[in-house]
């Protein structure tokens, strides 16, 4: 008999950043994490549940993720859930903003596979143009961060408080902010339950 295959969660792996909890921000090392990446300028639909949604250009990781999902499961026998959506905010120009959208991956994968992931990916597309992704592994950095519940069109005043604890305690905020979008996109959720993380990096 085929032995079943372990589902890996890796919310519950970095609990301390997927599955944060409702309180005072918080100072934390973020650990070194492999993601896949598109960098995006555009503005963006913000009543989607569960994440900003772009505007005006295709978001593909997520459907790359799910083409490494199916290739590791497999070939690795590692079946691992989908991660959250997260985007890091770079600058805003009116009603568009330079962004990087990511998702987190787990360490197994290799750029044969995303290459891959992303060749499977394009059938999709039916003969567009598939926007440029990446697979990159981001340093450890420390950051400060926060969880936001309610909607994510209301993260300013938890990202300024996070600002003002951060600097209160003698830490350089960067100018680059990140949200991890927790609620499920698509779930009857009401939206003053909306979880988000808010995240800075600090200066060391």
């Amino acid at each position: 008999m085929q032995s079943k295959v372990l589902t890996h969660d890796h919310r519950k792996i970095h609990k301390e950043i997927y599955n944060m909890k409702q309180g005072q921000v918080r100072i934390q090392r973020m650990p070194e994490l492999k993601y896949v990446v598109q960098e995006m300028n555009t503005a963006y639909y913000m009543d989607w549940a569960g994440r900003p949604e772009p505007v005006d250009q295709q978001w593909i990781v997520w459907k790359i993720v799910n083409q490494l999902k199916h290739i590791t499961k497999t070939r690795l026998d590692y079946k691992f859930k989908l991660m959250p959506h997260e985007i890091i905010w770079h600058e805003k120009h009116d009603k568009r903003a330079i962004t990087t959208q990511v998702m987190q991956v787990p360490e197994c994968i290799t750029e044969e596979m995303f290459e891959e992931a992303k060749i499977n990916a394009v059938k999709h597309f039916k003969g567009q143009k598939m926007p440029a992704t990446k697979l990159v592994t981001a340093e450890s950095v420390l950051c400060a961060q926060k969880l936001h519940v309610g909607h994510y069109r209301n993260t300013e005043r938890t990202l300024l408080e996070v600002v003002q604890y951060a600097e209160s305690v003698g830490y350089t905020v960067k100018k680059n902010h990140r949200e991890i979008y927790l609620t499920p996109a698509m779930k009857c959720h009401e939206p003053d339950t909306w979880r988000t993380v808010v995240s800075v990096e600090l200066d060391q």
